[in-house]
């Protein structure tokens, strides 16, 4: 009883391991990964939300270009709290203050600058803020604000209306990341569920623990080669 009681603890307190459920990370993760998430990467996000709302303990280190990170679903109803959706994983692209450039390729293409015909600046949110709401990105900013910012708004054509008066600009209460998957062709990913606030990160994924191919017989399915491996 106080192994499990201790096991509960630390999968509460201290990490968490998920399970990669397709190929949309590779190469960095494959289907069939269990990887460990370090809970406390960012300071501890103090777990049941539900019950005391959003607190992060000991914050030290924020999120960076190139982490891999746990964070939950951001795609939920207006005033949802950070641990009431599924987890997912992901790749930070850009941070708080970020400018990526956006171009149309059937769907929204990310690029680093202004090559490849990315011709589209966008800008992520960071906390305080004031970010010009462009007619090309309009739809994706609305969406982040009226999920998780406390002004309401109401669009009016190009341009929002907020507290009854029109602007073209929005001071963002949030802090916000853009996160891509490891494959480009994969688009659920910020492309698709937008921006994901910092109070819905729940930590950097530091090691792969083990890996299995689920396709191949029982006795063949360990990856050997994907035993405790750094996720870099």
């Amino acid at each position: 009883m106080v192994g499990v009681v201790l096991v509960l603890l630390l999968r509460t307190c201290v990490f968490a391991i998920l399970t990669i459920p397709q190929d949309g990370e590779v190469p960095t993760l494959l289907q069939g990964d269990r990887v460990l998430v370090n809970r406390w990467s960012y300071g501890l996000r103090r777990p049941f939300a539900r019950w005391g709302g959003y607190h992060r303990y000991f914050k030290r280190n924020i999120p960076t270009s190139g982490d891999w990170i746990a964070f939950n679903n951001p795609a939920v109803e207006r005033g949802a709290l950070p641990d009431t959706s599924e987890l997912y994983v992901g790749h930070i692209l850009a941070c708080p203050g970020d400018t990526i450039w956006m171009g149309q390729q059937g769907r929204v293409s990310i690029c680093r600058d202004y090559t490849r015909g990315c011709i589209w600046p966008l800008m992520v949110p960071a906390e305080g803020s004031h970010v010009c709401i462009s007619p090309w990105v309009r739809d994706l900013y609305k969406l982040t604000i009226e999920r998780f910012e406390p002004n309401k708004v109401k669009m009016k054509e190009d341009s929002f209306r907020e507290d009854s008066l029109q602007s073209v600009f929005y001071q963002f209460h949030h802090n916000y990341y853009w996160v891509i998957s490891g494959d480009e062709s994969n688009f659920f990913d910020s492309r698709t569920f937008g921006f994901v606030p910092e109070e819905f990160i729940l930590g950097r994924v530091e090691t792969v623990l083990y890996s299995l191919n689920t396709s191949l017989p029982l006795n063949r399915r360990l990856r050997r080669n994907r035993i405790f491996i750094p996720v870099r």
